[in-house]
């Protein structure tokens, strides 16, 4: 199976790196990223000097120096026909008598049939290289993430959700514990392994609260879809220095537990018990809003007062995201 860089990450990235004014290229971005032989290669190419092969090694020695970055890969149809109308676009283009605008839509033209590709073993190499940057497993510094059993347990068959539906009445406001509940969309499952894998300690919401002071053994913590935590949760997290809010939603609703018969009860939070309430803890930096982003183009981090949050959604995009997977082990 073959592999190619996304449209939209090459179109963005070739529009911010190669085509626009200094001014508005990206403010980590620095001059001279893309050598002259690539727009020289256009117009060889556009005059047969070069092969199709080596004008489209260019776009791959793009990827391979971390000009375009390979983060979201795509499965396309095979073709290694590339139309002389092409040819026409760079060269007008090496000459500057086209726009970047239509410059890209020839780009795009071979990247949706395959032309510009990436086989498996070149893909697998740059995203380990790239995961490797963001590994933890040689940090002397402590970092650990919080499993959100709590709200998996709170998205189970007949659990809160099914009472928010109007599906039941409130004894679906008391739900069994699972703490090896599958973790999915909802439950932060893609970053649980992908952190795991880079080194991150784990501990999980039934940890933190029977032992609120476990979180202080730690140089950070990272919250993720943590949407409902205990009081006690809430307490240690808060007051913990230097955490990574990942997910937006978190610390949500509130709920108590009852390990004696291993479930838990919402008390406050998502409307309940009074439609007017909806973060349970009344938390001021809740960030909910930011719940149905999950597109993250143009993520960024805000600092709140004992840590960071994320203004996006990240569980489609952690998994190749090495900007994203850096910032969190750079914090």
């Amino acid at each position: 199976m073959k592999h190619l860089v996304s449209v939209t990450t090459i179109v963005i990235s070739i529009v911010s790196l190669l085509f626009l004014p200094l001014g508005d290229v990206h403010a980590d971005s620095k001059t001279n990223l893309v050598p002259m032989w690539i727009k020289h290669n256009a117009l060889w190419w556009s005059q047969g000097k070069i092969s199709d092969s080596d004008f489209t090694n260019g776009m791959r020695w793009l990827v391979e120096n971390r000009i375009i970055p390979v983060e979201d890969m795509v499965e396309i149809t095979d073709s290694t026909i590339i139309p002389d109308s092409i040819k026409k676009i760079a060269y007008s283009w090496s000459q500057g008598n086209l726009t970047d605008g239509e410059f890209i839509s020839g780009i795009e033209y071979l990247i949706k049939n395959g032309v510009v590709d990436l086989d498996d073993n070149f893909v697998s190499k740059i995203t380990q290289e790239r995961l490797d940057q963001a590994s933890v497993k040689n940090e002397t510094k402590k970092s650990v993430i919080i499993i959100p059993v709590f709200t998996a347990s709170a998205y189970s068959e007949h659990g809160f959700y099914s009472y928010y539906e109007g599906q039941c009445d409130l004894h679906c406001l008391t739900s069994i514990i699972s703490a090896h509940a599958p973790l999915g969309y909802t439950t932060s499952g893609k970053a649980v392994d992908v952190l795991g894998s880079l080194g991150y300690y784990t501990l999980t919401d039934i940890d933190v609260d029977k032992n609120p002071n476990v979180l202080l053994q730690y140089d950070k913590v990272i919250v993720l879809h943590n949407e409902y935590v205990t009081q006690k949760e809430f307490d240690a997290i808060t007051t913990h220095p230097h955490v990574v809010y990942l997910y937006p939603n978190a610390l949500y609703g509130k709920v108590v537990v009852n390990y004696g018969t291993n479930t838990m009860t919402l008390v406050r939070g998502h409307n309940y018990p009074d439609v007017k309430i909806r973060n349970g803890f009344d938390w001021k930096f809740d960030n909910s809003q930011f719940e149905y982003d999950a597109q993250c183009k143009n993520w960024k981090f805000s600092n709140i007062t004992n840590g960071i949050m994320l203004d996006c959604y990240p569980e489609n995009h952690i998994e190749h995201n090495a900007a994203l997977l850096k910032a969190i082990k750079d914090y």
